[in-house]
């Protein structure tokens, strides 16, 4: 990928905070603002498999009622946990 120049306007002590971050990250602060933005999540697409994989014959044994649209996977997780747990 080409790197892009992109100029910011920030308040005064935000660059100068950034600037003291990166040099003790000791990477350059367009470095950090590309991390920065990396870690924001973005919405997930809907997940389709690849044809013929077993992921695709898993995912299609599952009646279209039971699947679920948009799920709270930590959610899920910690009701199977108190499930299996009695709690």
């Amino acid at each position: 990928m080409s790197k892009q120049t992109l100029n910011l306007s920030v308040e005064k002590h935000i660059k100068e905070r950034a600037k003291r971050i990166a040099k003790e990250r000791g990477i350059s602060v367009s470095k950090l603002f590309e991390e920065a933005v990396e870690q924001v999540e973005e919405p997930i697409e809907e997940y389709t498999p690849k044809p013929g994989s077993a992921a695709e014959r898993i995912y299609n044994a599952i009646p279209e009622s039971e699947k679920l649209d948009n799920y709270d996977y930590k959610k899920l997780k910690i009701d199977a946990l108190k499930d299996k747990y009695d709690l």
